[in-house]
């Protein structure tokens, strides 16, 4: 298609401006990806966890390479939920210490 032929381009018109959010807005969608993504490691780690034990063949003793594994497994684990536990409880006083100054 050449200048010629090409049909005249319409006017664009401005796309509205997005609202900008405030700091607790973007605290709060902080707060959350961090806490979706923290409780999807730890559900993904428990899930691997149980099928590893349920449904694959298990020696009667345990090797030294499972046993390392779930002493690195475990503190990992309680970490993460000690994470999540704090993020979630950080959010909810956050909000109560609010409210107790406005009273």
């Amino acid at each position: 298609m050449t200048q010629e032929t090409r049909p005249p381009k319409k006017p664009s018109t401005p796309r509205p401006r997005r609202r900008r959010y405030e700091a607790d807005e973007i605290e709060a969608r902080t707060r959350a990806v961090l806490i979706i993504t923290l409780a999807a490691v730890l559900g993904f780690s428990v899930l691997a966890l149980l099928y590893s034990l349920l449904f694959v063949y298990q020696p009667m003793e345990q090797s030294p390479n499972d046993k390392a594994f779930l002493d690195i497994l475990q503190p990992l684990m309680f970490s993460i939920g000690g994470a999540l536990t704090g993020l979630a409880a950080g959010g909810a006083l956050g909000r109560r210490k609010d409210s107790d100054t406005e009273d």
